[in-house]
Order: C-alpha cells, then sequence, then structure tokens
C-alpha cells in the first residue's frame, strides 16, 4: 500500500487502474504497463496496444481549434501544439517500450540458441559413446571368434588323437558344439545391445533437435512481431512530429494577435 502523500503508480493503458508490472533488474526505465489482457480486446497492456487504443480514443481532426477557438488563433495554437507535444512524448514512450520488448526477446532468442548449441555438444558426446560402445561390441564378438577358432583347432587335435577312443573325440565335439552356440549367443547379444545403442541415440537425438528448434522458432516469431511493432511506434512518432512541424508553420502568422490580445486582458499596454 503507498504510503500517505505519495502517488500510486498506475498503468499507462488508457482507463486501466492496475499497477504496472515489475521491473526487471538492471533494466533502463521501469515499465509503465501492467502487461494484463484487456477485458474487452483480450489484447495485454502494452506500450503498442495502448498506442493503438488513444488512436481510437482520439477526437477526429485531432489538435483542430473548436468553435469558441476560431477567432482566436493564438489559443487555438496554443491547444495544437499542448495536443502534439502530448501525442509525441507519449509516442516516444511508446518507442521505447517497444524497444525494450526488442531487445529482451533478443537475449531470449540468444540463450535459445546457447541452449541448442549445448544440445548438440551432448548429442555429438552420445554419438562417441555409442560408437565406443559398437567397438567394444566388436572386440568382444572377435574374441568369441578368436575362442571359437581354438575351441576348433582343439578339436581336431583331439579327434586325430582319438581315432581309438570315441568317448575323447565325443567330449571333444560337445565341447566345440557349445562354444559355437556360446558364440551365436554372444554375437546376437552383441547385435541386440549395437542395435539398441543406435535406436536410443537416434531419439534421443531427433527429440532434443525437435525441442529445440520449436523454442528458436518460437523465440524468433516473438523477437520479429516486436521488431515490427516497434518499427510501426517509429513510424507513428514521425508523423506526429510531422504533424507538430506543419502546425508550427500554419500557425506562424497568427501569433501577433493571439499576443495583443493576452495582454490586453492582463491591462497591459495596446
Amino acid at each position: 500500500m503507498a504510503q500517505s502523500g505519495q502517488e500510486v503508480l498506475k498503468c499507462a493503458y488508457p482507463g486501466c487502474e492496475k499497477e504496472p508490472r515489475p521491473g526487471e533488474a538492471g533494466a533502463a526505465a521501469e515499465p509503465r504497463y501492467c502487461g494484463l489482457p484487456d477485458p474487452v480486446t483480450g489484447e495485454p497492456h502494452t506500450a503498442l496496444t495502448a498506442f493503438r487504443r488513444r488512436q481510437m480514443l482520439a477526437p477526429h481532426g485531432g489538435g483542430v481549434a473548436g468553435s469558441q477557438d476560431l477567432g482566436r488563433p493564438g489559443i487555438a495554437v496554443w491547444r495544437y501544439r499542448r495536443a502534439g507535444a502530448q501525442r509525441r512524448h507519449q509516442a516516444e514512450a511508446d518507442a521505447g517500450e517497444a524497444r525494450l520488448a526488442a531487445l529482451q526477446a533478443d537475449a531470449q532468442l540468444t540463450e535459445a540458441l546457447a541452449a541448442k548449441t549445448a544440445a548438440e555438444q551432448e548429442t555429438a558426446a552420445a554419438q562417441a559413446r555409442a560408437a565406443q560402445d559398437q567397438r567394444a561390441a566388436e572386440e568382444r564378438v572377435a574374441g568369441a571368434q578368436q575362442e571359437r577358432d581354438e575351441a576348433d583347432r582343439r578339436a581336431g587335435q583331439a579327434e586325430s588323437r582319438a581315432r581309438n577312443a570315441e568317448q575323447d573325440a565325443a567330449r571333444a565335439r560337445e565341447a566345440a558344439e557349445s562354444a559355437r552356440a556360446e558364440l551365436d549367443r554372444a554375437r546376437q547379444a552383441a547385435d541386440r545391445q549395437v542395435t539398441q545403442i543406435r535406436q536410443d541415440a537416434a531419439r534421443d537425438q531427433a527429440e532434443q533437435k525437435a525441442e529445440f528448434e520449436a523454442q528458436l522458432a518460437a523465440a524468433e516469431d516473438a523477437r520479429a512481431g516486436l521488431q515490427a511493432r516497434a518499427e510501426h511506434v517509429e513510424a507513428e512518432l514521425q508523423r506526429a512530429r510531422a504533424d507538430r512541424d506543419q502546425a508550427a508553420g500554419q500557425a506562424a502568422p497568427g501569433q501577433p494577435g493571439g499576443a495583443t490580445r493576452r495582454r490586453r486582458s492582463r491591462g497591459g499596454p495596446t
């Protein structure tokens, strides 16, 4: 709650009584808008939507003197200049707000790009680990193949030595068949492990790539929208400045008469 004698800040959107949103640390200026959705239009209260709303609420032919000022060009010019200055100040404030939003969008885009780079590095590391595991599996297969060859060699030797010993030859054949079966199981297990590693790595890579590409696309869209808004506000500011310069040029011949009337109203010399 504001203390007694302290001004309570309000959202700069026309007709909004809410407080502006909290400012961020290190920001050059405090926010002037609440950023909440409008109950009628549904658009958030920002510099751009406030500018549009003020344009809708402005009277037609803004700055033109009323019928009571037709005979007093000095007052009409003063009012026209004051209205032009107010519009210029508001347009400059709106442009600053839009530029700040664009800078924030750039910062978010930079963070998204950094996150994407980190994800790509993690994916490369996962691929390296998968290649290392594949090499280890291939080494195990090669070792099993060597064991099989050795078993076959021992079986041949046993058969040649056991021509007269059928039992010894049968045991050697059984050992060779067991080694072959173990080799087949080892090869199948290694193939399954390598396939699973490749599938996991590909799936993780695809998911991470899709996720960060979506974040990058959203940040690019937000930045493009804010940039378009800032350019629109800059164009409105240029038009307001042109209107001010045109009004100053048109009002120059009527200034002496207005000054004479003001001196007469104060009782000064005519």
